[in-house]
């Protein structure tokens, strides 16, 4: 395999990282910083709105400028949203409160404007430099990437157990070099027949609207689920801290080996679903959509330790059944064009529906957080109930689904 397919699995993989350090640290940063935690989850939901519209038009920026451009410039786009946040440590007592609410908001526009450019793009690297037959196996590995992140994330937080603005030093500068390595790498020619040429507005917009039609309901449900994990990210550090009566840091390690776990758990029951459930995606959402209204209702009332680690085991069920089934759901597509065109604009509306589902996630505990209009909990729950009730609207729903098409999206 020619090097730069190692080099986009390693873009992704440390994007996925580093996404996960932030995360788990959100309590370590509010209480060394000032910062609160409806600030920091508020810039989150912000950066993540503005990259639900800046993915798509950097992978198609790509097609022309070239892969390793535009994959370092937002390589150099994460270095410079994290070196934001280091600047929150490194000058922590000369900033005013006021200057470090804008520079965590500075890095998460910086982070949705330029580093929404490294998942789509390292994507469209990989599927330039491998033959058409093995695409499907290329992007599961990609996948696995992003998994593996999210594991690693909290391994390198556990690790140092103290003092986590090293880690997040190291990773800034990590991430510059990454930038450098990506940009001086031998760039791959796009394969021009795998992309659509007609860019008239009315075409596009005709084929994006036949596109939602076609596949409406699982992308809600990509959506409503992946603001679940948004709010999940976002508030559960916050949530450890204050049912448990621990510090910031207790919660920040706390809540990466519950990351780690939920992790592996759910890579193990995503083998476990191949082997038993195959291509059937109707007993993954609803095993899935249940498991998580009892884990979500387990973990509000939650009063110790031990029922916390219960509800992160319903939990797990849910992400990882119910992804594969919303992605290969979206997938299908009655359009009689090149399956490589129609599988990348089906995945693009997942992208762009897990984009919005994190900002929306992160939005509504943020005005919970701030305004107390309802309470967390009700929140939490109530996401989680809607994305069973959708669960059972597409299962009653009558449909055929094809078995080979199933596979082949899983």
């Amino acid at each position: 395999m020619p090097i730069q397919l190692y080099l986009a699995y390693l873009n992704v993989l440390t994007f996925s990282c580093i996404q996960m350090v932030l995360y788990t640290t959100i309590p370590y940063i509010a209480e060394e910083t000032g910062v609160v935690t409806s600030n920091i989850i508020a810039a989150i939901s912000v950066g993540s709105l503005i990259f639900s519209f800046m993915g798509p038009f950097w992978a198609t920026r790509s097609d022309k400028l070239g892969r390793k451009k535009v994959l370092s410039l937002g390589m150099f786009g994460m270095f410079l949203s994290f070196l934001f946040l280091t600047s929150l440590f490194v000058f922590n007592e000369h900033f005013s409160l006021m200057f470090k609410i804008i520079m965590v908001f500075a890095s998460r526009i910086v982070y949705g404007l330029l580093a929404s450019a490294i998942v789509p793009v390292s994507q469209a690297w990989q599927l330039d430099l491998i033959p058409k037959k093995s695409r499907l196996s290329v992007l599961t590995r990609n996948s696995m990437c992003l998994n593996l992140g999210r594991i690693l994330g909290p391994i390198f937080i556990l690790y140092k157990q103290v003092q986590f603005e090293k880690v997040i030093f190291i990773a800034t500068a990590w991430v510059l070099i990454l930038s450098c390595v990506s940009f001086f790498a031998k760039d791959s020619a796009p394969n021009q027949n795998r992309f659509d040429n007609d860019f008239s507005l009315h075409s596009l917009v005709k084929k994006w609207k036949k596109s939602i039609q076609e596949s409406l309901h699982p992308i809600l449900l990509a959506m409503i689920f992946t603001a679940f994990i948004g709010i999940i990210h976002s508030f559960l550090g916050h949530h450890l801290k204050q049912v448990l009566g621990i510090s910031g840091q207790e919660a920040t390690i706390m809540f990466a080996k519950i990351i780690l776990v939920l992790s592996i758990l759910a890579i193990v029951v995503q083998q476990l679903s191949i082997i038993f459930l195959k291509s059937q995606w109707k007993p993954r959402v609803i095993v899935g959509s249940s498991s998580l209204v009892i884990g979500t209702v387990v973990m509000m009332n939650s009063t110790n330790e031990a029922t916390i680690w219960s509800s992160i085991v319903f939990i797990s069920l849910a992400t990882a059944l119910i992804p594969p089934a919303y992605l290969a759901l979206t997938s299908r597509s009655s359009e009689n064009t090149d399956k490589a065109n129609v599988f990348g604009k089906k995945l693009g509306l997942a992208s762009i529906a897990h984009s919005f589902g994190y900002a929306l996630g992160a939005g509504l505990i943020a005005l919970s957080m701030k305004l107390h209009l309802v309470s967390t909990s009700f929140v939490v729950i109530l996401t989680s109930v809607a994305i069973l009730t959708l669960s059972l609207v597409m299962v009653l729903k009558k449909e055929e689904v094809s078995e080979s098409q199933l596979l082949q999206a899983d």
